[in-house]
């Protein structure tokens, strides 16, 4: 990577043109030697100077984990699998099978359980990734719903929601190709990004609430402006989904 920086530079020169030195920050995030943790960790220094906190709760998040009334980014809220063990008429058993919820609940009931918030911080969703737990990682929903929504002819054990591993994946390479979009925006507003201190800058800058607003868009998508929080809350559900297995 470091050959192609090179190699642009010296088209630049060979033109009579000039070319603004790339930060070591976005470097390290692009070529991928350096931890994401470590990338995460130099941004907040930086963008702790903005003083936006829907910015610093998403370095937070990314770092530590998300609490569960955080505004979560949109890649860590999906729809799960949700299988289980369970019993069709008291005769035939099926094992950590798909639970056949449309005979039980509505739609709307299906789609509240099956929907995941994955608030573990970045290193424990790459941990998961690379463990033995990638195809097993599921959010477990209590024995006591189960036996709840049982019937006659459906009598649930137990369930829970799978994690497709594919989308740990699609979170990890998000929060990859986020970083990168963030740290080229800061090098367009603001010099020497690798001394992690643009407190000067940011004071006499006249745009910074629209500045702000750019980066908060590409961290969320723009989600922000809903004001959901993508979160479940207030529902007959919310209070049951705890731990993970």
């Amino acid at each position: 990577m470091a050959y192609i920086y090179d190699k642009i530079r010296e088209k630049f020169h060979r033109k009579g043109m000039s070319v603004m030195a790339r930060s070591q920050l976005l470097k390290d995030a692009v070529e991928g030697k350096v931890s994401i943790q470590n990338i995460l960790m130099r941004l907040k220094v930086i963008l702790s100077d903005l003083k936006n906190e829907n910015i610093m709760n998403w370095v937070n998040g990314e770092l530590q984990g998300y609490n569960d009334d955080d505004l979560l980014p949109t890649y860590r809220v999906f729809k799960g699998n949700v299988i289980g063990n369970y019993l069709i008429n008291y005769t035939v058993q099926y094992n950590l099978q798909p639970v056949p919820l449309q005979h039980l609940i509505s739609k709307e009931q299906i789609d509240e359980i099956s929907t995941l918030r994955i608030t573990d911080g970045i290193s424990t969703v790459q941990n998961i990734l690379q463990g033995e737990r990638r195809e097993n990682y599921a959010r477990v929903i209590p024995t006591e719903y189960s036996h709840a929504i049982s019937t006659e002819a459906i009598q649930i054990a137990g369930m829970r929601v799978l994690v497709p591993s594919n989308r740990l994946d699609g979170i990890v390479s998000q929060v990859k190709s986020k970083l990168i979009d963030v740290i080229m925006e800061l090098e367009k507003e603001f010099n020497n990004l690798d001394e992690l201190d643009i407190r000067s800058q940011v004071e006499e800058s006249t745009t910074i609430t629209n500045f702000n607003n750019i980066i908060e868009n590409i961290i969320y998508d723009e989600s922000i402006k809903i004001g959901d929080k993508n979160k479940i809350e207030k529902t007959s559900l919310g209070h049951l989904f705890g731990n993970n297995k």
